[in-house]
């Protein structure tokens, strides 16, 4: 027989005796027909709730002198409404088919069990809450910083979101690195030197500033791969390629220090080069970039040889013209250089011009199908004086080499 033990607001909570087990009912006060919904069967020190979820048809709570608090003594799930929501309707694997929530047991899965340790459960759902406090704190610091920002008299104070130290050290994992940029990985880098110095451990600067600069290396050397990967497969105008190059090169080619706008320096030419580089040691290199579809060489069949395009040969006759007049005006274009480089704050850039070379790229190694084709290929890029040709694709070969070097060091 059912007697009543408990009255709420809106239920009314009733139980009865069968045998060795205890049977909870509830019983809502709006309900017309009166209807006794069950709520839990008590074994001893065991509860066995039944469960409503894609796969999980019943819950246990075992070996407990009371209900937990973060399970609902009304039948009603998980305390916590992300948990209970998940279990409820997210959760669909048939190889599951129970919940046993234990104090004593360690969660692991048993067979269709799933046994969930009380302190494990309570660790994840003090994470879930920190997780969404700190979502709705982010969510109010951000309005107001914004406020102060348009409206700066109002009384707000500026404030730094994420500053939940559990919840930003939890977020460092594999998935974040993924998603991260040179930029980012340098703005962390700023922040991780800074904390180590609060232990005034000089090594412990050192290795860390090493570790963030090979990894800012390694994201900046992917980025630029994928990139050019995308404009390899595009095959776009030349200004796109110099407006890569001019991103981009002293990123993946350490050897330059600075890049120079010549169109800003007089020199009294009137055609430049599509890049002017300065390299560590003060020496000038010239890019002239063509597109990566650019033909290479024709077939002289009268001679049985191979010789460059006319395209080829324009861009090569363009690169002797750039190195003879250097080498001319050389004592006029470094001070020119210097003059025109040098800020309120800083000298102007010593540069050498003594021996420059004009860097050539086009072409890719498609186009060289045959043996005698890729020879011949190899005898015309080596007679060239002064001038390095190197094809697309050969370049990015360089770009993936450098990777695979850096992540081995």
């Amino acid at each position: 027989m059912k007697e009543q033990f408990l009255e709420t607001k809106k239920l009314l909570l009733f139980e009865e005796t069968v045998g060795d087990k205890k049977i909870v009912y509830r019983q809502h006060k709006e309900d017309e027909e009166k209807e006794f919904v069950k709520i839990y069967e008590q074994k001893g020190k065991d509860y066995f709730f039944n469960y409503d979820g894609q796969s999980i048809n019943q819950i246990e709570l075992r070996d407990f002198d009371e209900i937990p608090y973060l399970f609902s003594s009304f039948g009603y799930g998980f305390s916590d409404n992300t948990v209970n929501s998940f279990f409820r309707y997210q959760f669909d694997d048939k190889r599951i088919s129970k919940i046993i929530i234990s104090e004593e047991i360690e969660s692991k899965k048993v067979r269709k069990n799933l046994f969930l340790n009380l302190n494990d459960l309570s660790a994840l759902i003090s994470s879930t809450n920190q997780e969404q406090r700190a979502c709705n704190d982010t969510k109010k610091i951000l309005i107001k910083n914004f406020l102060v920002d348009i409206f700066p008299e109002i009384a707000f104070d500026y404030k730094e979101t994420n500053n939940n130290k559990k919840l930003i050290l939890r977020n460092l994992n594999q998935k974040l690195i993924d998603q991260l940029t040179a930029d980012d990985i340098e703005k962390i880098g700023d922040f991780y030197v800074n904390a180590a110095k609060k232990y005034k451990r000089a090594d412990l600067v050192k290795r860390m500033t090493f570790g963030l600069q090979k990894n800012a290396q390694i994201l900046t050397l992917q980025e630029i791969i994928i990139k050019y990967e995308s404009l390899l497969k595009e095959n776009p105008p030349e200004s796109s390629w110099q407006k890569f190059f001019d991103e981009y090169i002293t990123l993946f080619d350490t050897r330059y220090a600075h890049k120079i706008n010549y169109k800003n320096i007089a020199t009294g030419i009137t055609k430049y080069p599509d890049l002017v580089l300065v390299d560590i040691y003060g020496y000038i290199d010239f890019y002239e970039l063509k597109k990566s579809s650019t033909p290479l060489m024709k077939y002289d069949s009268s001679h049985k040889t191979w010789y460059w395009t006319k395209d080829v040969s324009m861009v090569i006759a363009q690169a002797t013209d750039y190195l003879q007049k250097s080498k001319e005006n050389a004592i006029s274009y470094t001070k020119s250089i210097k003059e025109e480089t040098e800020t309120e704050s800083e000298e102007g850039i010593d540069v050498n011009i003594i021996n420059p070379r004009v860097i050539i790229v086009a072409g890719s190694t498609k186009e060289l199908n045959t043996k005698k084709k890729l020879n011949h290929f190899k005898n015309l890029r080596e007679s060239l004086k002064d001038i390095e040709f190197v094809l697309y694709d050969e370049l990015l070969e360089r770009l993936k080499n450098l990777l695979d070097k850096i992540k081995i060091k």
